[in-house]
């Protein structure tokens, strides 16, 4: 009899798969994977298998100038933490016939588990089974779905073109920015990444277009009008003759004072009248970047909190996967609805009690399924939920129930007025059906034209009004709102908003679901905010101020000395869209890596190439040694202090044939010549602190970081 292996992504899922495996509970449990028979389920802790660091394909690599990196074979390495897990799986693959890849249902984890069976040279069968979410009537769904792995090798070519892609990007330019920035006087770490760099792009350009922007005055003339007892409003319309800017604005006041004399005695004279009825629809199910988005406008809940918590939920089995890019449910899950809704309604969820299992919303569609189906409760109830965890579960849970609701239907009307031959116009609407906005009172009303006209009277064509009484307003142009971490996300999901509409993939890109991943944006938010990476302190990109997102001069430094093509959204939007066409086998990885191995060489010759505009208020001090280059400051991981060295590398001591190394006093090079004979002294520790003239050996005693010439050290 066949041995038969399941290897999850995370233990939580090995440990899902093994419940419903084996409900009695009769499985042996063992240190990394459970078994009972010829049946063995066993784990992985998502990424145990990383690409090697630069110095694994050669010493040399070890310093960051040598460069650019570029792999014929690829190295990798299992994390350290994780070396113990992977010698489990190889032991249980040894006695394994058929595998069953259960890796989350997405690139990555198509990649993680095909990396580590590629890695241990599995030679047996490998099946697909995609588990959406964890609880048993999911599980029962996808055991019955199980396939053959090899209808998904697009998705592990996609998942390995993104992981090399970002490696190439990262390590061979964060190298080749910094390298060269440092002859410049930088000090920081230029981090490129991929994603990275057009992400902080968004919120540098904002910040300027805010910096940048002047208010303008501008004024219209309203009108109130009465007919049957019902208000309403109306705004004059320029006409083309008037001096109008750009946006067809009145800027002078002294004009609508004119007109507002004229129209105040006129007849109202109702001219046009148009009806359209229109439909809204229940709004989607989250995908995890809209939660977030939804999360963060309502709660000030960052992303990287949504989806820890939408994760333990996960793992508590009341909600679907959470990495989800999607906002559709397949057909054949409509019937869950039967068994979800009367759960929901249990918990008080507004609207469950009343949904119409009958009805079936435009969520319910498989052609729009990716990898993943919407973020939908399981019907699992929950239990001793946080105050966060409950405000989360019940955003996705209401999303739900509103697919069981009918549309709301309203009818438009736009209308204009003729007043001494001048024209207003407005707009309003009837409502004809509540439907789903019944059980959403808070869901905000879609903006009018004119956004106070939530009720009009009846009004007929050449039919007269009442009364009117006009005003004219003062109004300013508004600067565009800075980021938050919500919006920011949704840029970075929605990235062909802020692609140039000349590009011709610009409709294309809707179909790329943005830059990153539902897993990672979060993650390069946070990371570009942070102060300290990997124990080692960093100069952070952008802060938070309140909400608000805005760029740190070093972040804005950054944006201004690369090459622009890294900032565009277009470039890596265009990735994205390349690593789907993987994804759909129009593409061919190799092909893919040249396109990026090209752009890495065009990068490197744009750094090397650039001169470095020098940061606000720095200035360098020329080296006293051969006044062809500057003093740069260094920090010494091995030592943990600051030091200066001169920024041309043929620059050495004239005495002893070595490089000078110069202190460090609050940032600026302390530069001290000997007294007799001129020669630059040298900072010593050793059996003490002491100053050293290296050409006439005298030696002088250190006195608050300086030498001390009153007194020689004996």
């Amino acid at each position: 009899m066949s041995k038969v292996t399941y290897i999850a992504e995370k233990p939580d899922i090995g440990k899902a798969l093994a419940a419903y495996l084996w409900p009695a509970g009769n499985c042996h449990k063992e240190k990394g994977f459970i078994w009972l028979g010829d049946t063995t389920v066993t784990w992985a802790f998502g990424h145990i298998l990383g690409l090697a660091s630069p110095e694994e394909y050669g010493e040399e690599y070890k310093a960051w100038a040598n460069y650019p990196v570029l792999p014929n074979v690829w190295k990798v390495k299992p994390a350290a933490a994780a070396v113990a897990q992977l010698t489990i799986i190889k032991k249980i693959l040894m006695e394994t016939d058929l595998v069953v890849h259960a890796g989350d249902p997405d690139k990555e984890g198509q990649l993680i588990i095909d990396e580590i069976l590629n890695y241990l040279h599995f030679k047996g069968k490998v099946q697909r089974i995609l588990i959406h979410a964890k609880d048993d009537e999911s599980l029962k769904r996808a055991f019955s779905q199980i396939t053959d792995n090899e209808r998904y090798k697009n998705l592990y070519y996609a998942g390995l073109g993104r992981e090399q892609a970002d490696w190439l990007i990262g390590m061979n330019l964060t190298r080749a920015y910094t390298v060269n920035a440092r002859k410049y006087g930088y000090e920081n770490t230029f981090r490129i990444g991929r994603v990275k760099v057009p992400t902080l792009a968004l919120v540098v350009k904002r910040e300027k277009e805010i910096k940048g922007f002047q208010p303008t005055k501008y004024y219209e003339l309203k009108g109130i009008f009465d007919k049957d007892g019902i208000p309403f409003k109306a705004t004059l319309k320029p006409s083309e003759k008037l001096p109008l800017d750009e946006e067809n604005r009145i800027k002078d006041k002294s004009i609508l004072q004119a007109f507002k004399m004229k129209v105040e005695k006129a007849l109202v004279i109702v001219k046009n009248v148009q009806e359209k009825d229109m439909v809204q629809y229940p709004p989607l199910p989250y995908s995890l970047d809209t939660l977030q988005v939804e999360a963060n406008q309502k709660y000030d809940f960052s992303p990287k909190e949504v989806l820890a918590i939408v994760q333990d939920l996960y793992e508590k089995k009341y909600v679907s996967y959470p990495r989800s890019d999607c906002n559709y449910i397949p057909v054949s899950q409509k019937e869950d609805a039967a068994r979800i809704l009367p759960a929901l309604a249990a918990l008080r969820i507004t609207g469950a009690d009343a949904a119409d299992t009958k009805l079936m919303s435009k969520a319910f569609n498989d052609q729009k399924i990716t990898a993943h189906h919407a973020l939908i409760p399981t019907g699992v109830q929950p239990e001793n939920l946080t105050k966060t965890g409950q405000k989360i579960y019940a955003l996705i849970a209401k999303r739900y129930v509103l697919q069981f609701f009918p549309a709301h239907e309203y009818k438009k009307i736009t209308f204009t007025l003729a007043i001494a031959d001048e024209i207003f116009v407005g707009s309003g609407r009837v409502i004809l059906k509540q439907g789903y906005k019944s059980c959403e009172p808070e869901e905000k009303e879609t903006k009018l034209v004119d956004e106070s006209n939530l009720k009009l009277p009846t009004l007929v064509i050449g039919g007269g009004i009442e009364k009117a009484n006009y005003s004219i307003v003062d109004k300013v142009t508004t600067p565009p709102k800075r980021f938050t971490e919500g919006t920011l996300l949704a840029a970075m999901a929605n990235i062909w908003r802020f692609v140039d509409g000349e590009n011709p993939n610009r409709e294309k890109l809707k179909e790329v679901k943005g830059i990153g991943t539902p897993a990672t944006r979060d993650t390069i938010i946070a990371e570009l905010q942070a102060n300290v990476m990997n124990g080692k302190p960093v100069e952070p990109c952008m802060t938070k101020i309140k909400k608000e997102l805005v760029p740190t001069e070093f972040g804005t430094s950054l944006i201004e000395n690369v090459d622009q093509s890294l900032t565009l959204p277009d470039a890596t939007a265009e990735m994205e869209y390349a690593l789907s066409e993987i994804s759909a086998g129009k593409k061919s990885l190799s092909e893919y890596m040249d396109e990026m191995i090209t752009m890495v060489h065009q990068n490197i010759q744009f750094a090397e190439s650039r001169k470095f505009s020098l940061q606000k208020g720095k200035v360098l001090e020329s080296c006293p040694i051969c006044s062809k280059g500057d003093l740069l400051r260094r920090y010494s991981p091995k030592v943990k202090k600051y030091f200066h060295i001169c920024s041309n590398p043929e620059c050495v001591s004239p005495v002893t044939g070595r490089k000078l190394f110069y202190e460090d006093n609050h940032g600026k090079p302390v530069v001290v010549k000997c007294p007799d004979c001129g020669t630059i002294l040298v900072r010593i520790l050793q059996n003490g602190v002491f100053w050293l003239c290296s050409k006439c050996n005298k030696i002088f005693n250190d006195k608050a970081g300086k030498p001390d010439f009153s007194l020689k050290k004996k």
